[in-house]
């Protein structure tokens, strides 16, 4: 049986916080982060398919990416080119003393992955370019650190404004995401791409270096000082745990300058959060005008739970 392969170079946009052995030293880019991620976008993937069914969700999610029972049959290797790295500010929106040692932007990498089924791997690349196009890798990935891209080939989102990204990202995801969707009348309890409880949404402004800031710095200090604007456990939480349902990814456009794009997955709330204003999450939202190429505007009753 022959052995399927996808090789993609990809490119650090923003500094990428990848703790190893000693998580206060120096970052490490090891292949099992990578798994966890694309496990996340594929769990994502599939629940827009197969509704709110964490059991057949895990199900078809361990036949790309192994279980206790059994071993991924699709490999992930690395070349990470001896990246360097540098401490940054993790709050760009504050004056802090402390930093996280992370992986510079503008490096390069490859990315490999192998496997004897077919299927797997194409279901592995999917979960790959979600990564790659919407999403981030290691901490604080969801205010826009950890962004990724591919560098070159048909995979690449090439593009000089953020209308082009916009365009190039619509058809790439048409190419990704199922034709038809599972029926959901309620809030799903994970995560999941569903254009009635998801919406991806490329922002309008492009931001360019400066004498102050560079580009990428300047788009995670806008999206951080509008979180702070409408600070709220909707918008996620340290204790108890609330994941923000929004994911930050930063572009480069081939100009060097920098677009945003937000993905947004409703799911559940924590049982024990209190205080969650679901509104938050939609002024914040409306805050970042732009094209909406998956799921609708906001509205303003986009409150999450039944009787939507």
């Amino acid at each position: 049986m022959s052995t399927h392969k996808l090789q993609a170079t990809l490119e650090t946009v923003t500094p990428l916080f990848l703790g190893g052995s000693d998580p206060r030293g120096q970052p490490e880019l090891r292949a099992a982060s990578f798994r966890g991620a694309m496990r996340f976008w594929l769990r994502a993937l599939l629940g827009g398919v197969l509704g709110d069914r964490p059991d057949k969700i895990f199900q078809c999610e361990s036949q790309v990416f192994g279980s206790t029972d059994h071993a991924s049959p699709v490999v992930v290797r690395l070349e990470p080119h001896n990246l360097g790295s540098d401490g940054f500010n993790p709050l760009p929106h504050k004056q802090v003393t402390f930093r996280f040692n992370g992986f510079k932007p503008g490096q390069r990498f490859d990315i490999c992955l192998l496997s004897r089924d077919e299927d797997a791997l194409q279901q592995a690349q999917k979960a790959l370019l979600l990564l790659c196009y919407l999403g981030g890798l290691g901490r604080r990935s969801r205010r826009g650190f950890g962004s990724l891209q591919i560098t070159d080939g048909e995979l690449a989102l090439t593009a000089t404004s953020v209308e082009e990204l916009a365009n190039a990202l619509k058809q790439q995801l048409n190419a990704i995401l199922p034709s038809s969707f599972a029926k959901l009348s309620d809030v799903p309890r994970f995560p999941i791409l569903h254009p009635d409880w998801a919406q991806i949404k490329v922002y309008t402004q492009e931001f360019g270096s400066d004498s102050e800031l560079e580009g990428w710095r300047k788009a995670i200090k806008f999206v951080m000082d509008k979180a702070h604007k409408h600070k709220n456990p909707a918008l996620g939480f340290a204790n108890p745990r609330q994941a923000s349902p929004v994911h930050v990814h930063v572009t480069r456009l081939s100009t060097g300058k920098y677009a945003i794009v937000l993905t947004t997955m409703l799911s559940q709330l924590n049982p024990k959060l209190s205080g969650a204003d679901p509104q938050k999450l939609v002024d914040f939202l409306k805050d970042f005008k732009g094209d909406v190429i998956f799921g609708e505007e906001v509205p303003k009753n986009w409150l999450g739970g039944s009787g939507r």
